[in-house]
């Protein structure tokens, strides 16, 4: 099933599984050992250029490191002057500067935004700060439309356009939200959205932070955003720019040490009392009752431990294990296979006790690629085991992936098909996956298989998740007449 495919070629290199101690660490020379370990053969198997990661725990950082390049053509290494660009990870930043306004009094989440935003149109009457913040709101995406428009422009442009759904009924990640967002905070200090932020979350730094979408822009000490792409088998320079417009967004440029040092200042309440933290990481009542999301933050559950955080470009994750007082954050700059999501969780199962087991993602991830599927299967059996509350979503996703990049990008049908079908036997009850086979069959010529596959995955796709299952239905037809 084509859906977020990833361009890749694949890697030979087996990593072999983990056997980490389920006992709790005691030593942080070991916790070093072990997580350089992992992150070693880790960015191996995926081909990630450069990366930096931070463990902090309490007030203490007990892991820091730092590998690769943060440009392939000067040859420069990653260090603690790199600036990585987290693209949509800032919407913490941004969610969090709303919050201040909030705690200030200044604003509130039942607000309707037309109280600071002029000349709305009729259908955003009745949306309010908070539907900003949960994605919630239903308004049209502003990436739909081209990024040479100027703001009244693009704003005449979204007000013409019919609303994507009711307001407060679902989740559906949107970038008019934060820019929305951006010219509150504008319009309640009389500040420019870039020196509010750095003035009241990075004390006006001049170094180590700045605010910047443009990928193309010659910044000292920025690593270079890579995409791969798997027909000239490397590397090419990012060229994305979404402006001043994108800032609020995805617009954050911050090394490791900076974005620690946030995180301190969130844990001290000093950016936000307590109060104001735990009004920002409580679930907004979707009309759905399905979708999951808090004000500005994701909710991810690793086991039976929850995780505040979001990421950005499948590059940079910032998680907040709060119950256990662990931040993870992750910062990078390309991948051949995405990979942020994996490294996260396993790096907390390396670094929280509660967490501990003896198999990672990674391990299952990696003799996937390898084609050692059997050996994959009893990986994800003892993965699920040792983690009976975890639904692995990610994972699913990131093996879903895979199967796309041999299907799409390296045109191996067979190596596609055995992928898919893996995923469709470790996961029999998640759609995507019977959909997935489905497709990979229809290539093959397996149209009964085929058939029977779809039928499975609607049965499955109860919520019609991106009505889908009027595209199955249709695929269905034309293969029975055949």
């Amino acid at each position: 099933m084509k859906i977020f495919k990833f361009p890749t070629a694949l890697l030979l290199f087996l990593f072999t599984i983990s056997c980490t101690n389920p006992d709790k660490k005691t030593d942080s020379a070991e916790l070093k050992n072990e997580i350089d370990r992992y992150l070693t053969k880790t960015m191996e198997v995926h081909n990630i250029p450069g990366l930096a990661l931070a463990v902090v725990e309490g007030d203490n950082t007990i892991y820091e490191g730092y590998f690769g390049k943060a440009t392939l053509d000067s040859n420069v290494d990653v260090n603690k002057k790199t600036l990585f660009r987290v693209f949509s990870a800032t919407k913490l930043i941004t969610a969090t500067g709303i919050f201040q306004l909030i705690q200030d009094g200044k604003l509130g989440l039942e607000d309707k935004i037309s109280k600071y935003l002029d000349d709305l149109p009729l259908q955003w009457q009745e949306i309010k700060v908070k539907n900003l913040l949960s994605h919630s709101s239903g308004l049209p995406d502003i990436i739909q439309y081209p990024s040479s428009l100027n703001d009244k422009e693009l704003m005449d442009r979204l007000s013409e356009a019919e609303m994507e759904f009711v307001t407060g009924n679902q989740f559906r990640y949107n970038q008019t939200n934060y820019w929305l967002l951006a010219q509150i905070i504008e319009k309640i200090t009389g500040l420019s959205f870039d020196d509010y932020i750095l003035q009241n979350q990075f004390e006006n730094s001049k170094n180590g932070v700045l605010l910047s979408s443009n990928s193309q822009e010659v910044i000292p000490n920025r690593a270079t955003r890579y995409s791969y792409n798997d027909k000239t088998k490397a590397f090419e320079k990012d060229t994305n720019n979404n402006g001043i417009r994108g800032h609020a967004g995805n617009g954050l440029n911050i090394t490791l040490d900076k974005f620690t040092e946030w995180n301190r200042q969130l844990d001290k309440n000093v950016l936000l009392d307590h109060a104001t933290k735990i009004k920002m990481w409580t679930p907004f009542n979707f009309t759905n009752q399905k979708d999951s999301f808090l004000f500005g933050w994701g909710n991810y559950p690793v086991n039976s431990l929850s995780s505040y955080g979001f990421s950005g470009g499948n590059l940079a994750a910032f998680r907040k294990f709060v119950d256990q007082k662990t931040t993870i954050i992750l910062l990078s700059n390309g991948y051949e296979i995405p990979a942020y999501d994996i490294i996260v969780n396993d790096v907390a199962r390396i670094a929280i006790p509660e967490l501990k087991g003896s198999t990672l993602e990674e391990d299952v991830m990696s003799l996937i690629i390898n084609s050692e599927f059997d050996k994959a299967a009893l990986a994800f059996e003892n993965l699920k085991e040792e983690n009976p509350d975890s639904d692995f979503d990610n994972l699913k996703w990131n093996i879903n992936s895979l199967g796309n990049t041999y299907l799409y990008g390296e045109n191996n049908p067979e190596k596609a098909f055995e992928v898919f079908k893996f995923n469709a036997d470790a996961n029999a009850d998640w759609w995507v996956s019977l959909a997935s086979l489905a497709e990979i069959q229809e290539v093959k010529k397996e149209n009964i298989s085929a058939i029977k596959n779809y039928q499975k995955a609607i049965l499955l796709n109860k919520a019609n998740e991106w009505d889908y299952n009027e595209q199955m239905k249709n695929k269905i037809e034309i293969l029975r007449s055949n």
